[in-house]
């Protein structure tokens, strides 16, 4: 008789946004799949009680910054998706301290539990940011779409903003040297503005959908000439497990996102405006102090390594999220 043995996997942060869905998908493909989060900004809502019920996934409440909480976890995991961070612009600006705190700590302190994980097949994966890129885009003027070996600069300590954005940069650093010392399997993707359901409410494209339920107007957007390429978390789920299954990627930094969707942020909102059948008069506002331009990813190195290609163009991916977040708001 054959045993089937499912894969072991842990998902810090993933009661989050990308984490959720990670590991919903996951889920659904049979893993064994444990979410380990603090709910500081994920959620035990509906949708995650429904998903922690299936009987192929556990949920294991726990505070990475200490590392007494790390024992919760067990061991004995094959793949670790670290998604767990403090994130959210809001965030960056309102407690910068513990941004950078909470995120330092916990890639540390996953590190050091995981090089207890005895096991060298196993792998864990690092979630960065297209924030890494930000002080270079502004202070050097590098090619967009951007490619993963440019310079990452912090082009100034005294902005708050740099809290997030420093603190990959650090998460980088740990995850590379700690895999070059201790020769194990790691990768780490930068995340490029990932968007859809239950992605809370810090962001562009939530806030927008909001703000046109209630009805604002005249509308404000702050930047309005800037622009962004979005991805649908679909794709952006699909691609982090390609990266994480695929021996090619290990040692790796790979972009995740969809370059062929950028936009200003001024067209985003007319997008999101014929979605609803608005057409509000529109009030352009200057861009907050340290945001960039114009951001946009090189994504041939994980075609190249993985194969993948986005499948979700902006309009389907707006639509479906708009409507997540009516039914959000009606309710």
């Amino acid at each position: 008789m054959v045993v089937l043995v499912l894969k072991r996997v842990l998902i810090t942060g993933g009661a989050g946004f990308i984490g959720f869905h990670l590991a919903r998908n996951l889920a659904n493909q049979e893993y064994d799949v444990t979410i380990a989060d603090n709910l500081f900004r994920g959620k035990m809502d509906s949708e995650l009680k429904n998903l922690i019920s299936n009987k192929n996934v556990s949920f294991i409440q726990c505070d990475l910054t200490k590392i007494k909480d790390l024992k919760k976890l067990g061991y004995s995991y094959d793949y670790v998706y670290h998604l767990a961070s403090i994130n959210g612009t809001k965030y960056f600006y309102e407690i910068p301290h513990i941004v950078l705190k909470v995120n330092m700590l916990c890639a540390i302190n996953i590190l050091d539990w995981f090089l207890n994980n005895k096991n060298k097949n196993k792998k864990i994966l690092f979630s960065s940011s297209s924030e890494t890129y930000a002080g270079t885009l502004r202070r050097y003027g590098i090619k967009i779409p951007t490619r993963e070996d440019v310079p990452l600069t912090i082009e100034d300590v005294k902005n708050p903003r740099w809290s997030y954005g420093g603190s990959k940069i650090i998460g980088e650093l740990l995850f590379t040297n700690y895999a070059k010392k201790n020769n194990f399997r790691m990768s780490i993707v930068r995340y490029h503005n990932i968007y859809g359901e239950r992605m809370g409410f810090e962001h562009v494209i939530p806030q927008f959908c909001l703000r046109i339920l209630d009805k604002e107007i005249p509308f404000k957007i702050f930047g309005g000439t800037e622009t962004r390429a979005f991805c649908y978390f679909s794709d952006a789920i699909r691609a982090t497990q390609m990266v994480m299954e695929e021996d090619g990627a290990d040692g790796e930094i790979i972009n995740i996102g969809n370059s062929d969707e950028e936009i200003t942020m001024k067209d985003l909102a007319i997008k999101l405006f014929k979605i609803s059948k608005v057409n509000p008069k529109l009030y352009i506002k200057k861009a907050p102090k340290g945001s960039v331009t114009r951001r946009c990813p090189n994504i041939s190195k994980l075609n190249r390594l993985t194969g993948f290609t986005p499948k979700v163009n902006l309009d389907e991916g707006l639509k479906k999220t708009f409507e997540w977040y009516k039914e959000y708001h009606n309710q």
